[in-house]
């Protein structure tokens, strides 16, 4: 078997065929996209109880809510915030919960809020659950006025809801979502004193409406022959409708209707719950997000050409523009990455036209694209699209996927330069090196399984690299045991010892490494303590690495927040993200922008947060510049102009970061019972986080509430009106904030029917005071005009209650410090810790203190990492004794492991690079490749009789002769990585570094440390030295 392919050609030509046919397919077919599926952990529950204070919302909404969804095992954490009016509940699940339970466990969720809703007070209705909010939009576009046009709000919301629903029609589009559309209405605007006459209310006027509209069933003509549909004519279809429904009747038996006492007219729902803007004109935003998996350059050339189709059908008061595309960045991410591929593969195919000649070369310059072929083919078939990060692990796996070829290749031609037959060189090297390979393989594959096993978000990011490295590792040993073997015996020459001759500077360096060789053996102590200082002097130096998560991005993007104090209404925010606007507008190096008031923004990366549904006072922009560069000069920039053109908002300017999503880079959790000690401590501990230099916001989630105007009434007098504290509320809630009775169906489009006053008669506190209140049958029958509010009681302007933050069913005060642009967050936290224990600051009883941030996410990334070790250990000690039948020879094999890790902590001290999860990953992943050397050498040692015996010249004649293969995988290794080192940005240089410099430094360890060990540990002989003798 070893040789058949080499003695049956056509075998030889059709498998390759077919490897080609395969990967053709799959070259064509495979999905693409920019950035690695982050599988969705994540939903949000609203649940709106108008009126209620925060303690309400929390003890009859949130807690009904917490107490259903804990009963799920499948959920890991369960956050909330209870505001006036609103319970938001933030859910997240098991990292580990495989992608076949989500829709099962989002189906069970579901069942719960069901459940909680049965416990609601009246009135609140059923929780809105979403749990497609994970991922960045694929294309963005919106829709604007003309310059000097104005376009209807109606034409506005026709136009975009046109377009959402060519886009949703679109083969692979997952979500279609319209932000800044004003909602419309009809609006009944009442006349107070004509109602108050009356004695009517607001609820009263909208019940007769909505008995007026007739769009109910009216029963069935059962015949024998046939069934007559009965119908009730005079449902709502225009507004004259509306102005002639009788709503009372007056003392002289007239009718009055509802357009006696108020105005009807079509309008836009006011205040808005969202608006958009794009550049200087407010409009709307239609995001669109495609399916994962698949190519995203041709599902973006769809959704353009439907943008281009809905082009010509708009009026000329109305332009469409696509604001964001997400495939020329992936064109233009996955093109540089193809770029470091090829350079990479020119620089390994010129190392070995070095140092093994040009046939050689040649060889593994053909393997290596049947090798990339067959991973596509697997990938494709296990649903491993071609992103960012599995290109990536294709580059990684370049330089060590020619390492088996580069041994096979050098064994097969000292076999053919020592005479042997063509098809015995062959095999015999086949036979030699299937175990080693196998060996070598196996462990740097297990290297890598950590980062494929990794769950969670982070497991979703860098798992393809892994994927892809395990992969091509995979098919280039199946490969190296039968394709390259027989390449090698039709284009080695036969019974020459070189196919070139060395220049005379390498017949040196020869000379004088053997001499360094024999001295080691005979010097085994102090040789192994020489190769000792670089890994220990890694290890000394780990200290000094600043941790990390993920770095930053290089893109021309950014995004804005604006949160203004609690009570801001919607039209400020407006107001401020215009004046923001024009402030980045003004910026050089800025192309657009693009605004969303009271909501987040349409995501455009991936790990983008939307969490701020029904918040007024947020606004959110997207900024796109001329270029990365621009982007990093612009951010810390704009971040003080901006701090000083609009002081009385916080505004953050954040760039983008690699990575899961995190919420702020550095925060302080308080938990407890108490609120009133949560907010003291949090104000310390946000007081101290903004003494720290990089910190440039601060943020607390238990703060002082918004004012609020508070009556307080009376009760005898109410109710000798007749009326209750909750008929009081319930008038002024119908004025104020309108009910809705009926609705106008035109076409498909049905809008609601909403009766209050008008804007001058609730824009003002003193409106509000001059509102009357209606006893029930009072005006109508005794003629008095309504009860003033002030004659009931008395009234005041209050603090509201602040949100109230829960986390897993403990209340919490989350206080987030945000930091200058490139700082990294355990600087900055080391910082914190350090002044928090100067100031002697002491916790509260009943409260404890917690971090999270990126700390947290990396400690909980780092936990899950190092979880898997234990399997990994095992299997590869496992491996490591039964290739070499020793457990001495396994004990160096495994020491050398360790000792690699010390070598990638000097690589990433020696190039100042950070220790965030890549570097953790890549020195990992250092450790299985390094091993690799080791193996060879030893495996070469026990093979040779008297190297076995423990003959110090023969061993030294084996490690040179091993030499000449390990310096060429070495430095092919190394060349591999040398365009991820290069590239610059703060993501890829520090994983290739652990992982080349652990390599390159690793010779060191696999000379000089290796053979000497094997000498000191070998004082019998080898194990296997008996066979080899045999043999």
């Amino acid at each position: 078997m070893e040789t058949l392919f080499l003695r049956r050609p056509r075998i030889f030509a059709l498998t390759v065929l077919m490897i080609v046919a395969l990967g053709a397919s799959a070259l064509l077919t495979i999905g693409r996209q920019e950035d690695p599926t982050i599988t969705n952990l994540f939903a949000t529950i609203a649940t709106p109880f108008p009126g209620a204070a925060p303690s309400r919302v929390e003890a009859l909404v949130t807690e009904k809510i917490e107490d259903e969804l804990r009963g799920i095992s499948e959920i890991k954490e369960i956050q909330s915030t209870s505001s006036t009016g609103i319970s938001l509940v933030q859910v997240e699940l098991a990292d580990t919960l495989p992608d076949a339970r989500l829709d099962q466990v989002w189906s069970e969720i579901r069942d719960a809020l069901g459940d909680a809703a049965r416990q609601f007070p009246p009135g609140v209705p059923e929780p809105a659950f979403d749990d497609e909010r994970t991922g960045a939009f694929t294309l963005i576009v919106a829709l604007t006025p003309r310059e000097g046009r104005t376009v209807p709000p109606s034409v506005l919301r026709r136009h975009a809801e046109d377009l959402q629903d060519r886009l949703r029609g679109l083969p692979a589009t997952e979500d279609v979502r319209v932000y800044g559309v004003p909602e419309e209405e009809v609006l009944v605007t009442l006349d107070p004193q004509a109602l108050a006459g009356l004695g009517l209310t607001a609820p009263r006027v909208a019940a007769a409406i909505a008995a007026a509209d007739a769009k109910v069933r009216a029963g069935q003509v059962r015949g024998r022959a046939a069934d007559l549909l009965i119908e009730v004519a005079g449902e709502i279809t225009d507004l004259d409708r509306i102005r002639a429904v009788t709503v009372a009747t007056a003392a002289d038996g007239a009718a009055v209707r509802v357009g006696d006492v108020a105005t009807v007219e079509r309008s836009v729902r006011t205040p808005a719950a969202s608006i958009a803007r794009s550049g200087e004109s407010t409009g709307a935003l239609v995001a669109a997000r495609m399916q994962s998996d698949r190519q995203v350059d041709a599902w973006t050339a769809r959704a353009r050409a439907a943008v281009d189709a809905m082009r010509g059908a708009l009026p000329g008061s109305l332009a469409v523009e696509v604001v964001f595309d997400q495939g020329p960045y992936t064109t233009e991410r996955l093109g540089d990455l193809t770029a470091n591929m090829a350079v990479g593969l020119a620089l390994v195919i010129a190392v070995l036209m070095l140092t093994m000649g040009w046939r050689a070369a040649l060889i593994v310059a053909a393997v290596i694209p049947l090798t990339a072929l067959v991973a596509l083919a697997v990938m494709q078939r296990v649903g491993i699209p071609v992103h960012q990060m599995s290109v990536t692990g294709l580059i990684v796996a370049l330089g060590l996927l020619v390492d088996a070829a580069i041994v096979m290749i050098d064994e097969i031609r000292r076999r053919l330069a020592a005479g042997m037959a063509t098809e015995a060189a062959v095999g015999e090297a086949v036979r030699r090196l299937a175990v080693p390979l196998l060996a070598s393989t196996v462990t740097t594959v297990l290297a890598f399984l950590p980062m494929a096993l990794l769950p969670g978000p982070a497991g979703d990011f860098v798992g393809s690299i892994a994927l892809a490295v395990i992969i091509m590792l995979v098919a280039s040993l199946v490969l190296a045991l039968t394709v390259t073997p027989a390449l090698g015996g039709w284009l080695l020459p036969k019974g020459a010892p070189a196919e070139a001759p060395r220049p005379t500077a390498w017949d040196g360096l020869g000379r004088l490494f053997a001499a360094s060789i024999r001295w080691s053996l005979r010097r085994p102590l102090a040789a192994v303590a020489l190769s000792l200082v670089p890994p220990v002097a890694g290890f000394l130096l780990f200290p000094t690495l600043t941790a990390q998560f993920f770095p930053g991005v290089d893109r021309d993007q950014f995004y804005v927040q604006v949160q203004l104090p609690p009570g801001a209404a919607i039209g400020e925010t407006q107001r401020v993200a215009e004046a923001a606007g024009a402030v980045l507008l003004a910026a050089p190096g800025v192309r657009q922008v693009q605004w969303v008031v009271g909501e987040s923004a349409p995501a455009f990366y991936y790990n983008m947060q939307a969490d701020r549904d029904g918040n007024a006072g947020f606004a959110e922009a997207l900024v796109t510049t001329d270029s990365p560069a621009a982007t990093d000069r612009l951010v810390p920039d704009l971040q003080l102009r901006l701090d000083a053109a609009l002081p009385l908002a916080q505004i953050l300017v954040r760039g983008l970061v690699q990575g899961p999503p995190v919420a702020a880079p550095l925060e302080v959790r308080l938990v407890g019972p108490d609120l009133d000690r949560l907010r003291d401590a949090g104000e310390e501990i946000r007081r101290l986080l903004a003494e720290v230099p990089d910190v440039i916001h601060t943020r607390a989630t238990l703060v002082g509430g918004a004012p609020k105007l508070v009556f307080r009434l009376d009760e005898d007098k109410v109710r000798q009106a007749g009326l209750d504290l909750v008929a009081v509320a319930g008038q002024l809630d119908g004025l104020l904030e309108g009910s809705v009775g009926g609705s106008l169906l035109e076409a498909t489009e049905e809008l609601p029917v909403r009766v209050r006053v008008g804007p001058a008669d609730r824009g003002t506190l003193d409106a509000v005071l001059a509102m009357t209140v209606t006893a029930p049958h009072g005006a109508a029958e005794t003629g008095f005009p309504g009860i003033p509010l002030t004659a009931l009681g008395a009234w005041r302007v209050e603090p509201s209650d602040s949100p109230i933050a829960r986390r897993n069913g403990e209340r919490i005060n989350t206080v987030q410090a945000y930091l200058d642009h490139g700082v990294l967050p355990e600087e900055a936290l080391r910082d914190f810790q350090a002044r928090l224990a100067a100031s002697g600051f002491a916790l509260p009883p009943g409260l404890r203190i917690e971090y999270g941030g990126d700390s947290d996410a990396r400690a909980e990334t780092v936990t899950n990492l190092i979880s898997t070790l234990g399997l990994v250990v095992t299997l590869t000690v496992a491996t490591i004794v039964l290739t070499f039948m020793s457990f001495r020879l396994s004990l160096v094999a495994l020491a050398v492991c360790g000792l690699s890790m010390g070598l990638s902590f000097l690589a990433l001290a020696a190039f100042g690079h950070p220790f965030g999860i890549q570097a953790l990953i890549g020195a990992i992943g250092s450790i299985g490749v390094s091993i690799n050397a080791a193996i060879i050498i030893m495996t070469a040692l026990q093979d040779d009789p008297q190297a076995a015996s423990g003959d110090r010249e023969a061993m030294a004649a084996v490690v040179v002769r091993s030499a000449r293969h390990i310096v060429s995988t070495t430095v092919t290794t190394v060349c591999g990585f040398v365009p991820l080192i290069v590239a610059g940005g703060g993501f890829w240089p520090p994983f290739a570094v652990a992982i080349a410099g652990g390599v390159l430094l690793s010779a060191v360890v696999s000379f000089y440390f290796t053979p000497p060990m094997v000498a000191l540990v070998s004082r019998r002989r080898i194990p296997g030295a008996a066979a080899a003798a045999a043999a």
